[in-house]
């Protein structure tokens, strides 16, 4: 099939831009192929100037998997296609990933320049992974972030995904939607989601299967008594009729009602059952629905609101006391729709164990040099209190704060702002995890795959934020601080290349 052959899970590796391959041809042919790099992603800031929730590690790991189990016939049926120069073909087609990556797990709450993901390894291997790392973890920070902010609006009223439709291909539907459940949606739609990820897809009904059934308040009638009829049973038991095909209050409404009534569905039935609205003006209309819900005797029914939700949509309709059971928001998350694209970046910070940086004239793209982790410290209630960026090796005080001794952070931008960490009033934790180490795969990485366990990993952390710093608008800023050693290096790079200026 040449060229029109089926794409196999390695062109998730080269779906790249050509610099990267034009840079590694320069290396290889200047033999610096070997000399060993570190490449951190991370981001500068969010929508809201708060925190972001990390999804995507999963199929990072995956990418380097790929790389490491794809035989060199298959590397070379596609490299050959695209690369022309055959020493740099030779090298890609025998070339495995032998490096190690560092990162926050899925689920984690992370702030502005804090490494992501870090990758230690050959020069080469290091640099084709930018692109397809940047693809994976650009959208699934957005819409896991996005979903972060949705499920805060509306808590603690339950959230479903179901934007796929909108959603910005295939990868964007089935990713996306997994990411979605990481920033705290409690069900989603996408079978694809159930199938690759475990995780099992909710439905309801569509306009069109109520208008299948002919025009007006008889159709309508039936098609929820077949409805109930064929659904009451299955494992899915789930029952919501949609019900503003024609006319919600005066139609949809008293056919939901008598519905139920005529197949004796009632409060004692095992499975969820109600109404879903998906127009007009769902405060109202949730309230008056509510009303003649109880007055009926269906005080356990459920109402599901849809309709082109955001964040903002939903804290009015909880503000004007709407009659809600679960929200369903669809591209608002499906694309992150306020802020679709999500400005992560992959950027040297290490060549041989030299340290190296990016200047700018935009203070926001300086880059933090070195081979670095992160630590989250906790203040004596529990809750996080600011996270210290040191570096992996001859940090004094990522010393101190291992032994939890006295340690002063202090404001990167501001001298005057510091905070003394007194012993045994603060406790921390390490957030960068090694999940790769040589190329191979370690067991940690395991629980990536557990995506409700990054769920509940991601509600566990956000328990542990102030009420201050996860508001959707003005968040209290948390403390990002670097180390006295990082912030030293950092400053006496900019020092040395300043001093080259003319």
């Amino acid at each position: 099939m040449g060229r029109e052959r089926i794409l196999t899970d390695f062109a998730k590796v080269i779906n790249s831009d050509r610099y990267q391959y034009t840079e590694s041809d320069i290396f290889l042919m200047e033999n610096m192929q070997e000399k060993e790099a570190v490449f951190d992603m991370y981001f500068r800031k969010t929508e809201d100037g708060g925190f972001a929730v990390v999804s995507g590690v999963q199929e990072v790991i995956e990418l380097i998997n790929i790389l490491n189990k794809t035989s060199e016939e298959e590397k070379r049926e596609y490299f050959s296609k695209i690369i022309e120069e055959e020493h740099l073909l030779e090298y890609l087609v025998k070339m495995k990933f032998t490096g190690n990556l560092y990162a926050m797990r899925d689920g984690e709450i992370v702030y502005p320049n804090e490494p992501i993901i870090t990758i230690k390894a050959p020069l080469i291997e290091a640099k084709i992974l930018e692109t397809p790392i940047l693809n994976l973890m650009n959208m699934q920070l957005a819409i896991a972030t996005k979903a972060s902010r949705v499920t805060r609006a509306a808590y603690p009223i339950p959230v479903t995904s179901f934007g796929s439709r909108r959603a910005h291909g295939f990868d964007s539907a089935v990713a996306g939607t997994k990411a979605s459940i990481i920033g705290g949606c409690l069900s989603h739609s996408n079978m694809m989601t159930e199938y690759k990820y475990g995780i099992p897809s909710v439905g309801t009904m569509a306009h069109s299967y109520i208008q299948a059934f002919g025009v007006g308040s008889i159709a309508e009638k039936e098609a929820f008594d077949i409805f109930i009829k064929h659904r009451r049973e299955r494992k899915a038991n789930t029952l919501i009729l949609l019900i503003d095909t024609y006319n919600t209050l005066g139609i949809g409404l008293k056919n939901a009602i008598q519905s139920f009534k005529d197949n004796a569905i009632d409060d004692s039935y095992p499975g969820n059952y109600g109404i879903r609205i998906d127009s007009g003006d769902l405060a109202y209309l949730s309230k008056k629905c509510r009303k003649a819900l109880d007055a009926a005797g269906f005080k356990k029914a459920k109402i599901f609101l849809t309709n082109s939700l955001n964040e903002s949509l939903i804290k009015s309709l909880k503000e004007q006391e709407a009659a809600v059971d679960i929200f369903g928001v669809g591209d608002a998350i499906a694309v992150s729709k306020s802020n679709p694209c999500f400005g992560g970046v992959y950027k040297i910070v290490q060549i041989e164990k030299k340290p190296v940086i990016k200047l700018s004239e935009d203070v926001i793209k300086i880059s933090n040099p070195g081979f670095k982790e992160v630590y989250r410290i906790y203040d004596e209630e529990g809750f996080a209190y600011a996270d210290l960026l040191t570096l992996v090796e001859n940090d004094i005080d990522k010393e101190k704060l291992l032994n939890v001794e006295n340690i002063l952070i202090r404001d990167e931008k501001y001298e005057f702002k510091t905070s003394l960490l007194v012993t045994g009033k603060y406790s921390y934790r390490k957030i960068t995890n090694e999940f790769v180490k040589n190329g191979v795969i370690k067991e940690e990485a395991l629980t990536l795959q557990n995506v409700m366990g990054s769920r509940q990993y991601y509600l566990d952390s956000l328990a542990k934020v102030s009420d201050e710093r996860k508001r959707l608008e003005n968040p209290h800023q948390y403390k990002v601080d670097l180390s006295k050693d990082l912030l030293e290096l950092k400053y006496n790079l900019i020092k040395e290349i300043k001093s080259q200026i003319v």
